[in-house]
């Protein structure tokens, strides 16, 4: 059994006009979400082995709270394929995670991370919220294997479930 976390960045600042998409950091409503939803993932009972996530400021921002919290033992690992990344892109990027790891997740960004979660699984997501993550489960040995035929929505999680 693999579980790939699909993770999509915390709400970033628009405020500063001269930063690019990439160096877009988080806002303070982003700042507070990443460890709300790692705490939840947490407190679930799930491990993850890996994160790895987009370089840019904002996902980068979010898996820094996630590793944190989540994987303290092991590295946080970046990938420029991440940034903006098509479903299929996404897909590819799972297919090659190292098969030592049973739980991985990949931080990225919107649309991208909303489709591979409908591509998945047929879960009729409009939009994968900031910081918002699906677990999905695919019933396989090894990433390479993963499909959609393969795959279950185990869980779809999002601050505002946990916010009053």
């Amino acid at each position: 059994m693999k579980t790939l976390f699909l993770a999509r960045h915390a709400k970033s600042d628009w405020n500063n006009a001269s930063s690019s998409d990439f160096d877009r950091p988080l806002n303070n409503r982003g700042e507070t979400d990443a460890p709300l939803m790692a705490e939840q993932i947490r407190y679930s009972g799930v491990n993850i082995d890996q994160v790895i996530s987009s370089d840019a400021k904002r996902a980068l921002s979010t898996a820094v709270h996630y590793s944190k919290i989540l994987t303290p033992q092991q590295s946080l690992q970046t990938s420029h394929q991440l940034y903006l990344a098509s479903s299929e892109e996404i897909q590819g990027i799972a297919q090659l995670l190292d098969n030592q790891h049973d739980s991985v997740m990949l931080v990225g960004h919107n649309p991208g991370m909303t489709e591979v979660v409908n591509d998945y699984c047929q879960a009729g997501i409009d939009n994968l919220p900031t910081c918002g993550v699906a677990i999905v489960q695919f019933n396989v040995s090894h990433w390479k294997d993963i499909t959609a035929e393969t795959a279950r929505l185990v869980a779809f999680e999002y601050p505002k479930k946990y916010k009053s």
